[in-house]
């Protein structure tokens, strides 16, 4: 497993490599504008950073899937399928792959908005202000007080739902080039059977929601929440086990 999951972050290295040079060039003229008192070249660097961070992150699930794709059509990734592996590791190193690079991308942009907020506020000597507009700022959004187990469910929630997005993309693309690959238009077909899935996902997880909880009228970390990520959960080992026999019958030596 771990030789598949370093072959998979070489294969997707580059795109890696770009955005961190870019990251680099606007914490330069970050810096440079700290430094030299040009608030215009701070922020601008500090707002491009946040901008290249969602960008960077949608791009990256988005080049998984793609990778994915073509590792099914062309022949040089297709050997991958031929070797004598089991499908429910290749398939697991993938997803595994996936959202260790958007988990530490992540944390890495993370890191740097708020390091260099946080320089600012010290240069400025306004931190405890900026801390307290904040919690204000998130309690009139929510109505509820900023709390660690809000913010640990938040991140759980979003890389569960965000790595189901992967793994039904993974489910839909493999129906394509297996059951379906002698059916006509089977690249429209397996999108549609994307969205599908994806809303009876939704469905599903709608059923154990707390009132408000998607409103954003309030978030309440209870039974019901975490039942809401169960969902998702079971989708995501769903498709899982669904690649992995796909391949296995109908792609894997």
């Amino acid at each position: 497993m771990g030789k598949l999951i370093k072959y998979e972050f070489r294969k997707q290295l580059l795109s890696k490599l770009v955005v961190g040079f870019v990251v680099i060039a606007l914490q330069i003229l970050y810096f440079a504008g700290v430094i030299f008192d040009k608030e215009n070249w701070a922020g601008m660097g500090l707002a491009i950073t946040m901008i290249v961070a969602m960008i960077s992150l949608l791009y990256f699930s988005f080049e998984s899937i793609v990778t994915y794709s073509n590792d099914l059509r062309t022949k040089q990734s297709y050997m991958l399928f031929l070797t004598p592996r089991n499908m429910f590791q290749v398939v697991g190193a993938k997803l595994i792959t996936t959202i260790l690079q958007i988990f530490v991308c992540g944390c890495a942009f993370v890191a740097i908005i708020i390091g260099d907020v946080f320089l600012l506020c010290v240069i400025k000597g306004d931190i405890k202000d900026l801390i307290e507009v904040a919690k204000e700022f998130f309690k009139m959004l929510t109505g509820v007080e900023i709390r660690l187990i809000e913010v640990i469910y938040v991140v759980i929630m979003l890389l569960v739902a965000w790595l189901v997005f992967i793994a039904l993309a993974m489910f839909a693309i493999t129906l394509s080039t297996t059951l379906l690959s002698t059916w006509k238009f089977k690249g429209v077909l397996s999108v549609g059977i994307y969205f599908a899935l994806d809303w009876c996902v939704s469905k599903v997880a709608t059923l154990v929601t707390p009132t408000g909880f998607l409103e954003g009228e309030y978030l309440v970390v209870n039974t019901e929440a975490w039942a809401f990520i169960g969902v998702y959960a079971a989708a995501l080992v769903l498709s899982y086990v669904g690649t992995a026999l796909l391949l296995e019958k109908k792609v894997s030596v």
